[in-house]
């Protein structure tokens, strides 16, 4: 699903791109996608840049996300993956994310399952995470890694999402 300008590793994107590991994506103001790389799936919002670094050569198995601005609701199949965005590093091995990133901090919210949250400032510092319905943080570039309110999202997107894979929410 692709709304208004999306542009895939710099060229506009329309019904037909193909997207796998290895792939950066950016939304313009008004635009937003929905797409699937291997067994997870991914609803990038407006204003959004995000990067995807493969596992090997691997088309479809991702090894690394890079939210470099705006915000992306992903669903994850079971494998260690780890997202980045400016100010946090969080690992993960099949599990529902919603982030948003900006250059002085990180809103990472554990829709369902489990995490190792930092932040980047100090990564040898994690937290473990789990949650069957949303737990959010907000990690700031200082290091500061506080609860916060569910933002941004919603059960609905997670649903969709998950039905793109296959599979089911867990709660």
């Amino acid at each position: 699903q692709l709304n208004g300008e999306i542009w895939v590793n710099g060229r506009s994107a329309n019904a037909k791109t193909r997207i796998h590991a290895g792939s950066t994506i950016k939304t313009s103001a008004n635009s937003s996608t929905a797409f699937v790389i291997g067994n997870n799936a991914f609803l990038l919002r407006p204003n959004s840049h995000v990067k995807f670094i493969p596992q090997g050569n691997s088309r479809l198995s991702i090894s690394t996300l890079r939210l470099i601005t705006g915000g992306l609701l992903s669903v994850f199949g079971s494998g260690p993956k780890k997202l980045v965005t400016p100010t946090a590093t969080i690992g993960i091995r099949g599990t529902g994310v919603y982030m948003e990133a900006q250059e002085a901090s990180s809103y990472v919210c554990l829709c369902y399952g489990k995490v190792d949250l930092s932040a980047n400032v100090s990564v040898d510092k994690t937290q473990e995470l789990e949650a069957k319905h949303h737990k959010a943080n907000q990690v700031r570039k200082d290091g500061a890694i506080e609860s916060a309110e569910m933002l941004n999202h919603s059960d609905d997107e997670l649903v969709m999402l998950e039905d793109l894979v296959g599979r089911k929410v867990p709660f």
